[in-house]
């Protein structure tokens, strides 16, 4: 029975994590509401004009005064910076200590987790295509979820708490939600409701998903797996 453990886990962590407001850190929607600060200074769509800062479609995996045409202090174009995920969080954090003489003057986003939108944002300003989705099949899922959940979750109706509680029905459910079990208040107050694209982000990384989740399990790799896990889960009415 070492499926509940591991998934219930996952659960639990994420239960802890979204209290902290984290639980929408891959939200595109709020990363689009935050990205209006940036455009005081900069155009956000393809081929937009530079203002006083530069264009950002497609800065992400880019090196630092990588746009034509503007003109980028010498710090920054003598960075060495290439914009990837910990770069570009670093410095929406705190543009003047990441880029010691950046002529920017934003002071920056405090909050880890409207970084963490913002960051989801700007993933999809880019003409790369999205990638497939991968479809899960049910009956493999049982199997991934009982290699990989039983140990923290059981998986039926009523069923027992184990270190988290059953994850029957949860899908569709707003997190927290499984009467008889003792949630963390940072799951009470995260506001998620489990569905495809977030269950799919906390089985990949609770702990990036959710900053600060007590969950220990450290995700799974693999697309089908989690395709898996996802359609199994829908199963359980």
């Amino acid at each position: 029975m070492k499926i509940a453990h591991a998934f219930s886990i996952w659960m639990a962590l994420a239960i802890g994590l979204a209290a902290s407001g984290a639980s929408a850190a891959d939200d595109v929607e709020n990363g689009k509401k935050i990205a209006k600060k940036c455009t005081a200074c900069h155009t956000l769509n393809k081929g937009g004009k530079n203002r006083l800062g530069p264009n950002l479609f497609g800065v992400l995996g880019k090196p630092a005064g990588h746009v034509k045409d503007y003109k980028y202090s010498k710090a920054l174009l003598d960075s060495g910076i290439v914009w990837d995920e910990a770069n570009f969080m670093a410095f929406i954090d705190n543009p003047k200590k990441t880029i010691k003489g950046t002529k920017m003057s934003f002071a920056g986003i405090k909050k880890p987790a409207q970084r963490a939108e913002l960051l989801a944002y700007f993933k999809t300003l880019t003409d790369a295509a999205a990638p497939k989705e991968t479809a899960g099949n049910a009956e493999d899922g049982l199997v991934a979820a009982k290699k990989h959940c039983i140990v923290c979750h059981s998986f039926e109706k009523g069923g027992r708490v184990v270190f988290g509680p059953t994850l029957f029905d949860i899908y569709g459910k707003p997190a927290a939600s499984i009467p008889g079990y003792e949630y963390s208040t940072a799951m009470k107050n995260s506001g998620l409701t489990w569905n495809d694209k977030n269950l799919l982000e906390f089985l990949s990384n609770p702990g990036r998903f959710l900053p600060g989740t007590t969950a220990r399990f450290p995700g799974l790799k693999s697309a089908q797996e989690k395709a898996d896990i996802l359609a199994y889960l829908k199963t359980l009415k």
